[in-house]
């Protein structure tokens, strides 16, 4: 009996063995599998040109020669490149006599298949030459006679040219004699005569179309727009790659369509509006604000049911609610005109009790106006600010009249009502008017300074607002009459110590106007398109020898500058 150790020996040596043939095993399996792909898979094919082997049978056998023939004799002419048409007759008849012996004999074997298939595309390659030229005739005579506007023969010219295309790409003809892009071309040309009278038909609507809209026949020309929109459609739909297709010009007609559908409410809305005006015209405004009321619901109804029409037009919608919120504001519109006239007259006679009574009223209607009429024209924005300022000043309204009718002098050898002010404008007057002072050099006595151009004209605009009268900046020619000819003092560099002085600190002149030269050069009247203005009289800055020549110099009108001021002139 075997003695344990042995017995361990034995079963390791068993489990190694096990090891080793598992090992070798999966190596043969490999090994196999290498070879099976090795030698599987395509094999190589032989090079040489297949010949027409050597048949049995006798009559076969001369039937095959004789397509061997009729071929030598096809294949000296193209060898020698001088095709010739018996030529070209011998490949046609070796094809037929090929394809006679495939058919009687179902025996031939694959080189006699290969070599019917062989003569067929040289015979399409020969044919297709001669198609080559026929085919570039046929076009080129197609497309002369489409520009003549012969298009029926032209259709005759370019779809037998398409149909001998067509052939040539279909055939086993060389590739070098297929022409795909001439075959598109031919295409579309052949669509294009076909689309032809569809197009001459739609040309002819809508010159009838136009001729009937310009004419106002409405009905006719809503007719003969459909006729020429559905030809479009057409064109676009059937023949979509030729040139007479065009998406745009369908909608395009569709507008029309649409417009014409909408020229009556348009009609419609414009004799409404213009019955509007004439009654506002005539003061009927109830009457008036009812048809323009009417004439915006219809040209609503157009904008929403007709968006394509040419009568759309929300500005109209905009323009007749104008128009009737104007009417509806007349009354009241007036009301405030007539109230605007009475203050103007009441402040210019200097009644200011008068004035201050109608201004308590005028305010409530002005503001009345613009929250229920917001639109009317008769909303003067200018207007509202004027009463707003009025109305703020209504208890100084005594006391600014007289800080300026108490130095106001009439001109030298003037006719009518125009009177200056005989000194510069006062700190104290620019304060109380405008609620601003910009002077650099402050003092309530002292003349106002660094105003610019607009400042002076903004003052002068407060100010006819609260005396009822025209007040403006002088001319250069006013304030020469104001200097007069005789003595001539002013402020200047040698004794104003480099800054302005007191109104009328210095003595008047004879007409008794005081500081229109020196002290402060002031601004003149301008046009109001230009950008520049002049200042009269020259300043403290000035020599005496400069100020006894009357100096006047040209400045931008935004120029602010501390020795610049500025008087008034009131009408």
């Amino acid at each position: 009996m075997a003695s344990p150790r042995f017995k361990h020996r034995q079963e390791a040596f068993w489990q190694s063995a096990r090891l080793w043939l598992l090992a070798g095993s999966g190596l043969a399996a490999l090994g196999g599998l290498f070879y099976i792909l090795a030698t599987a898979g395509p094999k190589r094919v032989s090079q040489t040109t297949p010949v027409v082997t050597t048949v049995d049978d006798p009559a076969m056998a001369r039937l095959s020669e004789e397509v061997d023939a009729l071929e030598r004799v096809y294949r000296q002419a193209a060898d020698a490149k001088l095709p010739t048409e018996e030529a070209n007759a011998s490949l046609a008849k070796a094809v037929e006599k090929q394809k006679e012996l495939l058919r009687t004999y179902s025996k031939a074997g694959l080189d006699q298949s290969s070599r019917l298939t062989r003569l067929e595309s040289e015979l399409a390659s020969v044919q297709s030459r001669d198609k080559v030229t026929q085919i570039e005739r046929l076009q080129l005579d197609g497309e002369e006679l489409l520009s003549a506007g012969q298009a029926d023969a032209a259709g005759i010219k370019l779809r037998e040219a398409l149909r001998l295309q067509k052939e040539i790409n279909l055939s086993s003809a060389s590739s070098r004699y297929k022409n795909y892009v001439r075959e598109t071309a031919l295409t579309q040309a052949v669509a294009a005569v076909e689309a032809a009278p569809l197009r001459q038909e739609k040309e002819a609507a809508l010159a009838t179309a136009r001729l009937a809209a310009g004419e106002q026949r409405w009905a006719d020309a809503l007719t003969a727009y459909t006729v020429a929109r559905d030809a479009q459609t057409r064109l676009n739909r059937e023949y979509g790659r030729t040139r007479y297709a065009d998406l745009s010009e369908a909608d395009r007609l569709g507008a029309e369509i649409e417009s014409l559908n909408a020229a009556g409410i348009a009609t419609d809305i414009q004799a409404k509006a213009q019955a509007g005006d004439k009654a506002m015209a005539e003061g009927r405004a109830p009457a008036a604000a009812a048809l323009f009321a009417e004439a915006g619901a219809l040209q609503l109804q157009v904008n929403q049911n007709y968006p394509r029409s040419r009568f759309v037009s929300s500005q109209l919608i905009e323009n007749l609610e104008i128009k009737r919120q104007t009417a509806l504001s007349f009354e009241l519109a007036e009301s405030i005109a007539q109230l605007n006239r009475e203050i103007g007259m009441h402040l210019g006679k200097r009644q200011v009790v008068a004035a201050d009574q109608q201004l308590a009223l005028i305010g409530p209607k002005i503001e009345k106006l613009a929250s229920e009429f917001p639109k009317s024209s008769r909303l003067d924005s200018e207007l509202r600010i004027k009463f707003g300022y009025l109305a703020l000043r209504r208890e100084n309204l005594r006391a600014l009249q007289d800080a300026v009718y108490g130095h106001l002098l009439p001109l030298p050898g003037v006719e009518g009502e125009r009177q200056m002010l005989a000194r510069e404008l006062p700190q104290s007057l620019y304060v109380l008017v405008m609620n601003t002072n910009p002077s650099r050099n402050p003092g309530r006595a002292l003349p106002v300074d660094s105003v610019s151009w607009s400042d002076a004209q903004d003052f002068c605009q407060r100010m006819s607002w609260l005396l009822g009268r025209t007040v403006r900046l002088p001319t250069v020619e006013e304030f020469r009459l104001a200097l007069g000819e005789g003595e001539r003092v002013g402020w200047d560099n040698q004794n104003s110590e480099g800054r302005s002085h007191d109104a009328s600190s210095l003595k008047t002149n004879a007409n008794g106007f005081a500081d229109l030269l020196g002290n402060l050069a002031e601004w003149t009247m301008a046009q109001a398109e230009t950008d520049q203005a002049a200042v009269f009289g020259g300043s403290y800055l000035d020599t005496p020898q400069a100020l006894a020549k009357v100096p006047l110099e040209l400045r931008l009108k935004r120029d602010r500058a501390r020795h610049i001021g500025m008087r008034i002139v009131v009408e």
